[in-house]
């Protein structure tokens, strides 16, 4: 009887073995399979690729290389700027709306954005904008959704501090912390006023967020998005926000400020680029050069245990 027992265990030992080596070979076969025709799929790149740089690669002929660049890099969601439609921000909150409870936007200007997340969402809203013009455009959007949203007139950076913010006209999306930049072609010369304001850390709030959970943050502070971070760390290693949003532009050039920058002290969180009318965001990696153009792109930094299914 004992003999049988073992008999019987060492068989179907052998055939778990068999199976495994089965799969084993099966993936191996995969896998030659996938190398091949990477191989395959090189070797024409190559070819094209140098016919390309023969015909095209001609001072001649790089007004081409300029129309194909640019058209290129419309489509992958660099100078990503328009309506919330064009720019697939709102297909953005839309996909990620169930997740959201509570939202902090940075930033908010006269709210178009935060009205974005209101009306898509259920979710609670802070939103924080220094210049007074487009604070009170703000206070009209809290009279309509007075117990949803609150509303806070100062700016948000490294440290807490009095600083002299830079803009145009009275409601201007382009006012800015940093001052000259007129090398910004989209600026110039069109921040030549300045007002002193309130700056805060996002910590400083830390007691407003204790009985919460942030889900969400958004940045858009021309050019400021870096010092924000820097300065919400307790934040967000205390709530670990689900989603964080930055604009990315010409700013960071001149501030030598890299993508593989703002990744590294938003540890623990995948990169995703915002498409133009898309329903889907593109998984990038923060360290390559193509990621790191400096034309006005949104990306996503989503938490890494639930970035999975946004890849």
């Amino acid at each position: 009887m004992v003999r049988a027992i073992a008999c019987h265990a060492i068989g179907r030992g052998f055939e778990s073995l068999h199976s495994r080596h089965i799969q084993f070979l099966a993936r191996k076969e995969l896998l030659i399979k996938v190398m091949y025709y990477k191989k395959i799929l090189i070797f024409i790149y190559k070819k094209i690729s140098s016919l390309y740089v023969f015909i095209f690669g001609r001072k001649q002929m790089q007004f081409f290389n300029d129309f194909i660049l640019s058209l290129s890099l419309d489509g992958k969601g660099f100078k990503n700027y328009g309506n919330f439609d064009r720019t697939g921000e709102k297909n953005f909150i839309k996909l990620i709306k169930k997740d959201l409870n509570f939202c902090i936007d940075i930033g908010a200007n006269t709210g178009k954005y935060t009205n974005l997340l209101l009306s898509e969402t259920n979710a609670k809203v802070y939103s924080f904008e220094p210049l007074p013009a487009a604070f009170r455009e703000l206070e009209k959007l809290k009279l309509k959704f007075s117990e949803r949203l609150d509303i806070f007139n100062t700016a948000i950076g490294l440290e807490d501090t009095i600083s002299d913010l830079f803009y145009g006209d009275e409601k201007s999306e382009k006012a800015s912390l940093i001052e000259n930049l007129e090398e910004l072609s989209f600026i110039g010369k069109q921040n030549k006023n300045k007002i002193s304001i309130n700056v805060k850390k996002l910590d400083f709030y830390e007691n407003l967020f204790q009985t919460k959970i942030i889900d969400f943050i958004k940045i858009d502070t021309e050019g400021f998005e870096y010092e924000v971070l820097c300065g919400a760390q307790k934040t967000i290693k205390n709530h670990r926000p689900k989603f964080i949003q930055i604009e990315f532009n010409w700013h960071q050039l001149i501030k030598n400020q890299t993508l593989y920058n703002f990744s590294k002290i938003l540890k623990g969180y995948e990169v995703f680029r915002l498409l133009p009318y898309g329903s889907k965001l593109l998984h990038v990696d923060p360290s390559r050069p193509e990621n790191n153009i400096y034309h006005l792109s949104n990306y996503v930094f989503i938490r890494s245990d639930i970035s999975e299914k946004y890849k």
